[in-house]
């Protein structure tokens, strides 16, 4: 049997606090509090050594609340400590859900850092449904790094979009429409010249037909089929849309230029971004990028969150539910509910790149096109959503083996 040291850490910027337990939840020290640096963290290292020895210990497990950065390099640190690594050592970092929820099961107990760092032991001593340990992998962390920053541009590229239609509504109307839209993409080049050019809907209005599909043409570089047919729409959507007063034409078009520009911003970082993954890859060997729809960056955003598929034993189900692509399933009696929620609980940047993966590969693989389109119509509601939630873990399988075996992606015979 084993006999572990468990160790509890309330993490904070400038301070960790400490709890020292055994496996009968007894307290072997009182609580005490080191600096959250290099000198604190040798004394925390020294203390811990010393309690394994006084105690007859023979592993170290240690828990803290993974709060934003300021557990890792406190992890890092300890994980690549020799001294420390004398005995099995284990480090698991703790969503905050997860002590939050285990708190509840005390019928009282304040809010401070030393019963904050007891409640992290005590839920370590618990042993069920603990995350996986941590290790600083350098092979996969740099590309991990990009691909967590890329996820965080995406959605702020996705808000200022959102953001910048809201303000167009009072510019234009009708410019979104649908069935009036004068472009395909109102962040297209012609686009966004028509928007930034024209003080107002009234002037798009009034310039002579002939000089507007110039305009267009010249603008979309020459590459519109019908640019005469995109000037027609332009016109009817000035004509229909409502009038804006004059005392806000000025800051209307103030913000709107701003927006653009910082979308522009946005996407020549995306692409930076992307190059620098792909760099990174070069250093990861997999086939992933022999199924259809992937590239560097999906398959970077999938292996470095996976971190190697051999901690979840090679099991599809384990790396499924790590990534929250997972039903709860409720039952009581006879009655069963046909209407199941998604758990979320697990990685979001996993399951970011496995659904976008997904959606690549349905429009690209005729086998997941046809599981696509089957999963969309088996309901009225979110029909999009479910099926690519639902395709995604379907991807999990075929990302598992081609992982496992290192073989390239050969599509189904029918």
């Amino acid at each position: 049997m084993s006999n572990p040291l468990l160790v509890g850490v309330d993490v904070h910027r400038k301070t960790n606090t400490v709890c020292l337990m055994d496996g009968q939840g007894r307290e072997l020290t009182p609580r005490f509090t080191v600096d959250n640096n290099r000198p604190g963290t040798e004394t925390f290292i020294r203390r811990v050594a010393q309690q394994v020895v006084a105690g007859d210990f023979d592993a170290i497990e240690i828990a803290a609340e993974a709060t934003g950065w300021y557990w890792w390099h406190f992890f890092q640190t300890l994980d690549q400590d020799p001294f420390l690594n004398q005995w099995p050592l284990a480090l698991y970092p703790f969503n905050p859900r997860l002590t939050a929820n285990f708190k509840k099961t005390y019928v009282d107990l304040d809010h401070s850092d030393p019963i904050d760092a007891f409640v992290a032991a005590d839920r370590l001593r618990l042993g069920r449904d603990l995350p996986a340990p941590f290790h600083y992998e350098e092979r996969y962390f740099p590309v991990r790094l990009l691909t967590r920053y890329r996820f965080h541009l995406v959605h702020n590229l996705a808000r200022e979009k959102a953001y910048c239609l809201a303000i167009l509504y009072l510019k234009a109307s009708e410019y979104t429409r649908k069935g009036k839209k004068p472009f395909s993409s109102v962040f297209g080049a012609a686009s966004r010249a028509v928007l930034q050019e024209f003080d107002s809907i009234e002037e798009i209005a009034a310039i002579p037909f002939d000089e507007l599909v110039e305009f267009i043409d010249c603008k979309g570089k020459r590459r519109f089929p019908d640019p005469a047919e995109n000037a027609r729409k332009l016109q009817q959507v000035a004509r229909d849309s409502y009038h804006l007063p004059e005392a806000l034409t000025r800051p209307i078009n103030l913000i709107l230029g701003m927006s653009l520009k910082h979308i522009s911003f946005l996407e020549r970082q995306e692409k930076r971004l992307a190059s620098a993954i792909a760099e990174g890859m070069e250093l990861i060997p997999h086939t992933l990028d022999t199924i259809p729809g992937f590239g560097p960056v999906f398959s970077g955003g999938i292996i470095t969150e996976i971190a190697g598929v051999e901690r979840f034993d090679y099991n599809q189900a384990k790396v499924a539910k790590y990534a929250g692509l997972k039903w709860r399933k409720h039952r009581s009696a006879d009655f069963q509910a046909e209407e199941t929620r998604l758990t979320r609980t697990g990685n979001r940047y996993l399951r970011y790149y496995l659904c976008e993966a997904a959606n690549q590969v349905r429009m690209r693989d005729p086998e997941y096109a046809a599981y696509y389109d089957r999963k969309y119509h088996e309901v009225r509601k979110h029909q999009h959503k479910r099926a690519i939630v639902l395709t995604a873990r379907k991807l999990v399988r075929l990302v598992v083996r081609l992982l496992t075996t290192n073989q390239p992606y050969r599509p189904r015979r029918r």
